[in-house]
């Protein structure tokens, strides 16, 4: 028996123990297996949920949006929407739907369930994770059965990614569902390329939609989720064989591909990651507590020791390389906080943060700080090496920390409910210019008082200047004034470090490509490298091929 033989033969061991006997025996002919470094929770297809609530399938195979925006090159790829036109005044955007698409339950799909789905958003707006209905838009028609007016009493072009990117459901099943925060929607209907099969804390697994709407798409006859308890144990599988595709952190990709066959990596850059402050509780809410925890640490090591020289210290606007020599301000590098301990002791002093005499910092009330916990995913070895970094630059300030590890629903969740100290994640937002950034992280709208669920503004900082660059930046598309806009929202937050950019962010997608081709590349980016539960990894499901 071959050595792919071997593997097929142990996974399909695996799978069927996993999944059960009733699963196993649908046997389909190809299986395209994802590994995951976390655990999931329950069964849950409720595409309105933080990605936190939901399983992985949800948003990638199972449900569909109108478009998928690459965050890389901004290329808009059609999905359920056809075309899509601004009106003179970028106050109407029309959108034109998909004919001929059937919902996974046989009924037909038409322009009818977004208008229903954006209006659902409206009537509970706790459904609205990107603000969509707080920043202008009016009201969804139909017209007809494949055309969408959305209707904005304020020009925001930017919205257009957020209503790209929004899953649709289906009218004559969600129409009677009053407790869209709170359902779990266990048996999904979606137009999506694969239907939800079954589910187990060990695996799951979606089977190929006999009825898609793509002709010939997708390739594979079933996607797997296998889950592990960390990095390591991912990557293992991808080594072996045991799996095709992890979005998987490890410290360093070259080598991994140097020292095992059939394995490839691509890692774009588009997002930085950063030490979150939660600026809710003292002394995190004191800007100069958090301008000194900035000077010392060394963002360089960091980087060195979290990915091996594969990914550099992000640039302290957080503007990432590609948008620089557009929107870099020139005011930013003298007022970016620089790596500098000594000068990081000294502020801490002069802002009433003092040392005893056993080199212990003291808080304003003169009783020493308590051991500051820095959350990270459990299991994500370069998060982990990250935060090593950062507790030993802030013991020699005389403050002590500790890794806070948790599974990916309590990491998640901690981040959005501000019950962290500091927390180390990507930023929850990112697009084609640092707007999507900055509005997804600091946008009062998408904010929450402390325990209440935030959608991303993970530090619960807010700023009036900040507010009305971004209105600025939406209500025009002169580039020197959107420019200018920028420019108050990379200075503002230079001054308050809500965060600390730590490295550039790079997407992690690794491949095994023993059994599959068609994975995405820097020569053929028809995705961003999207991670496994997005709605880019849909387009990787649909071009895989087996060999």
């Amino acid at each position: 028996m071959n050595r792919n033989m071997k593997t097929l033969a142990k996974f399909a061991l695996i799978l069927t123990a996993a999944l059960g006997s009733a699963a196993h025996a649908q046997d389909p002919k190809s299986t395209f297996t994802v590994v995951r470094s976390d655990q999931w929770g329950a069964q849950n297809f409720n595409p309105f949920t933080p990605g936190s609530q939901h399983l992985l399938p949800t948003n990638s195979a199972i449900y569909e949006t109108l478009f998928f925006v690459n965050s890389i090159n901004g290329k808009v790829t059609p999905v359920l929407g056809t075309k899509y036109a601004w009106s003179s005044d970028n106050k109407t955007l029309t959108v034109s739907t998909r004919p001929g698409v059937k919902w996974s339950d046989g009924k037909a799909f038409d322009s009818s369930d977004v208008v229903f789905t954006f209006n659902y958003i409206k009537k509970y707006p706790v459904l609205d994770l990107t603000g969509i209905w707080k920043n202008g838009l009016d009201n969804v028609k139909a017209p007809n059965a494949t055309t969408v007016v959305f209707t904005f009493n304020k020009p925001n072009t930017p919205t257009f990614p957020f209503i790209a990117n929004t899953p649709i459901v289906p009218e004559h099943l969600w129409a009677s569902q009053t407790s869209p925060a709170t359902f779990t929607n266990a048996k999904p209907v979606g137009t999506g390329p694969f239907v939800f099969d079954s589910y187990s804390q060990q695996a799951l697994r979606v089977l190929k939609n006999p009825n898609y709407w793509l002709p010939g798409r997708p390739y594979v006859d079933a996607v797997v989720w296998l889950s592990t308890n960390s990095n390591d144990a991912a990557l293992f599988k991808l080594i072996k064989g045991d799996a095709d595709y992890g979005y998987v952190g490890i410290s360093d990709p070259i080598a991994y591909v140097k020292q095992n066959k059939n394995t490839s990596y691509w890692w774009p850059t588009n997002n930085s990651n950063f030490l979150y402050f939660n600026t809710t509780k003292a002394p995190f809410n004191d800007v100069a507590f958090r301008r000194a925890i900035a000077g010392a640490i060394d963002t360089k090591e960091v980087a060195l020791k979290a990915y091996a020289g594969a990914v550099p210290a992000s640039e302290p606007s957080a503007i990432i390389p590609a948008q620089q020599a557009k929107w870099m301000p020139s005011t930013a590098k003298s007022m970016e906080v620089k790596y500098d301990p000594a000068a990081a002791d000294a502020a801490l002093t002069a802002a009433g943060y003092k040392k005893n005499a056993q080199g212990v910092r003291l808080g304003k009330d003169g009783k020493a700080l308590p051991n500051y916990r820095i959350l990270v995913g459990a299991g994500w070895t370069d998060y982990i090496t990250m935060a090593q970094v950062i507790g030993d630059n802030l013991k020699k300030l005389g403050i002590n920390t500790q890794i806070d590890q948790q599974q990916w629903a309590g990491y998640s969740g901690s981040m959005q409910s501000a019950t962290y100290d500091m927390g180390i994640s990507w930023g929850w937002g990112n697009g084609s210019t640092p707007y999507y950034l900055f509005y997804q992280s600091f946008a009062p709208e998408l904010s929450a008082p402390a325990g209440k669920t935030a959608p991303s503004n993970l530090s619960r900082y807010t700023n009036p200047a900040i507010t009305q660059a971004l209105q600025t930046f939406r209500s025009t598309s002169d580039a020197s004034a959107q420019k200018k806009a920028v420019t108050t929202m990379v200075n503002t937050v230079l001054k308050d470090m809500p965060w600390v950019p730590l490295t550039d962010r790079v997407q992690f997608a690794l491949f095994n490509t023993s059994r599959f081709t068609g994975f995405p590349s820097a020569q053929n980016p028809y995705n961003d490298a999207s991670p496994d539960d997005g709605t880019g990894a849909r387009l990787m499901y649909l071009n895989v091929k087996p060999k």
